[in-house]
C-alpha cells in the first residue's frame, strides 16, 4: 500500500528550519513542555522517539518523565515524525535536522 510523504525531501535538498515552520512549532512546544527536566541528552531521545517510535532501554531508566511524555504521545509530533519519515532518503538532511533539535532542546 502507497503511504503518502508530507514532505516531498529530495537526496540533494538540506535542511532549513524556516522552511519548516510547523516542524518549528512542534520543537518549540516540546521544548517549553519539558524545560524544567533534567538530562543533557534529552535531544537524543526526542530524536530516537521520532525516528523509530522507540525510545532505548538506557533512556527508560535515566529519563523516565521525559520517556513517559514522549511514548504516551503528550506532545504533537505529526510534522517532525512526518519530516523523519520523508527524509530517510537523505542522510545529510537527517543529520542536519538531528543536529538542530540537540541544539534547541534544552
Amino acid at each position: 500500500m502507497f503511504q503518502y510523504r508530507r514532505y516531498n525531501i529530495r537526496n540533494t535538498d538540506q535542511f532549513r528550519p524556516d522552511d519548516y515552520p510547523k516542524v518549528l512549532d512542534e520543537l518549540m512546544n516540546i521544548n517549553n513542555g519539558i524545560a524544567g527536566l533534567p538530562g543533557s541528552d534529552k535531544g537524543d531521545i526526542i530524536i530516537s522517539y521520532l525516528k523509530d517510535h522507540s525510545i532505548k532501554g538506557e533512556f527508560l531508566n535515566s529519563h523516565p518523565g521525559l520517556a513517559g511524555l514522549m511514548t504516551s504521545r503528550h506532545f504533537e509530533t505529526t510534522h517532525l515524525e512526518s519530516l523523519f519519515d520523508s527524509c530517510s532518503v537523505n542522510s545529510e538532511f537527517t543529520e542536519e535536522l538531528e543536529k538542530f533539535i540537540r541544539k534547541n532542546i534544552s
